[in-house]
């Protein structure tokens, strides 16, 4: 079972039935009531970057311990990149912002369209998978609430550094022949051409940032308003 737990060949990736979809909503529902509801305790903000550190390094662990190639292990996914940053970029920071931005929405895509590796269940990458992308929506959710910052993003440089993010995850795939961004295999239009494919992925996930950004824009300037009265 353990053997099972951590081996590195590939089969397909595990069946969703939908029970266990509705548990996954549900539990994305109450990780977003979570971080509305004691983003300002210390304690459940510690506990949920401890979560996300564990299980970057139990992941990262079995890369590097089982030789995992460089087209799968790498921290080149949009949420990857997201868990790296939110929990150790410094506070107050642009791209910090941008990456909780990302993290948020991306979370949710990932729980809502879950994409495993292809390992039979139970193993690793499911269980990493969807704890990091729950801790992903936590740690994001809280940092915005906390210290999101209207002055610190525009909209045309959330689009500009999706595009541009984008690109070079577009060069990465090429060099190791993976599948970061979702660029090389793209859900829905797996055979369209690859500039379809990075216009399509670049658009959409610019949009879901600025959406994003919109509405934390709308809780910062209530935030305010409600200061200045007092």
């Amino acid at each position: 079972m353990l053997h099972n737990f951590f081996t590195r060949f590939q089969t397909v990736p595990p069946p969703i039935s939908l029970f266990w979809y509705g548990v996954m909503l549900a539990f994305l529902v109450l990780s977003v009531y979570g971080a509305r509801t004691y983003h300002k305790n210390p304690r459940f903000v510690r506990l949920f970057k401890g979560i996300q550190i564990l299980q970057l390094l139990t992941l990262y662990s079995w890369y590097v311990g089982f030789g995992i190639p460089l087209s799968n292990s790498l921290p080149f996914y949009h949420c990857r990149l997201a868990m790296f940053a939110v929990v150790f970029l410094p506070d107050k920071w642009r791209s910090k912002q941008y990456f909780a931005l990302l993290g948020a929405s991306g979370a949710v895509f990932a729980l809502v369209y879950p994409v495993f590796d292809p390992y039979d269940f139970p193993h690793i990458t499911s269980f990493s998978f969807l704890i990091g992308h729950y801790a992903l929506l936590v740690n994001s959710l809280v940092y915005l609430m906390n210290h999101y910052d209207k002055s610190l993003l525009k909209k045309y440089m959330i689009v500009a550094y999706t595009f541009v993010l984008n690109l070079f995850l577009i060069g990465v795939n090429q060099v190791t022949g993976g599948n970061y961004g979702l660029l090389r295999d793209t859900p829905f239009i797996p055979n369209a051409p690859l500039w379809i494919k990075y216009l399509l992925v670049s658009v959409i996930l610019s949009l879901a940032l600025v959406l994003f950004d919109i509405l934390f824009k709308k809780r910062w300037k209530k935030r305010n308003q409600a200061q200045s009265v007092l």
